[in-house]
């Protein structure tokens, strides 16, 4: 699953991923917020369970392989999915706009080419979870030697778990 997201602390708000989207596509898919002295970037998380998808009365919102599109030419602009989005990342401008990770491009995403200071990247999160658990599994083995007692809470923790085969 594909997402976009910040990756460092460098954004100043320039608004050049913004000015390159609505280059793109019309209008911006994604905005830039203040928080907390910080500038985070407002857009479509993919969810998996997409609540927007779920209320879109006339299904213009639909899964493309890991990404949730909006189909602008089937939306009648009723705004059901922009107040269904946990995240406020769907704007109305007639219809309503998403972001849709530039699925229907093959070059580079233009948010994210147009970012000096390189805050923005698509990755995928099941790399990123991958990665983690396998750094933890590491630290865990390392845990794993004569110092701790067989029945230890750690040895518990690190002993194998054993699926029940009437799952």
């Amino acid at each position: 699953m594909k997402k976009l997201i910040m990756v460092n602390d460098q954004c100043d708000n320039c608004g050049a991923c913004v000015r390159a989207c609505a280059a793109l596509h019309g209008i911006s898919r994604l905005g830039i917020m203040e928080h907390g002295g910080r500038y985070l970037p407002i857009v479509c998380q993919q969810c998996a369970a997409a609540p927007c998808k779920e209320v879109c009365p006339v299904e213009a919102i639909e899964k493309r392989g890991e990404v949730i599109y909006l189909d602008g030419s089937k939306c009648i602009g009723c705004g059901l999915c922009a107040l269904a989005c946990p995240f406020g990342a769907i704007t109305m401008e007639d219809i309503a706009h998403k972001c849709s990770l530039c699925i229907e491009r093959e070059e580079e995403y233009a948010c994210v080419k147009a970012c000096s200071k390189r805050c923005l990247e698509v990755v995928d999160i099941n790399e990123i979870i991958f990665e983690k658990r396998s750094k933890n599994l590491e630290i865990m083995g390392k845990l794993r030697g004569k110092e701790f007692k067989r029945g230890s809470l750690i040895s518990k923790i690190l002993i194998p778990a054993k699926i029940d085969s009437r799952l």
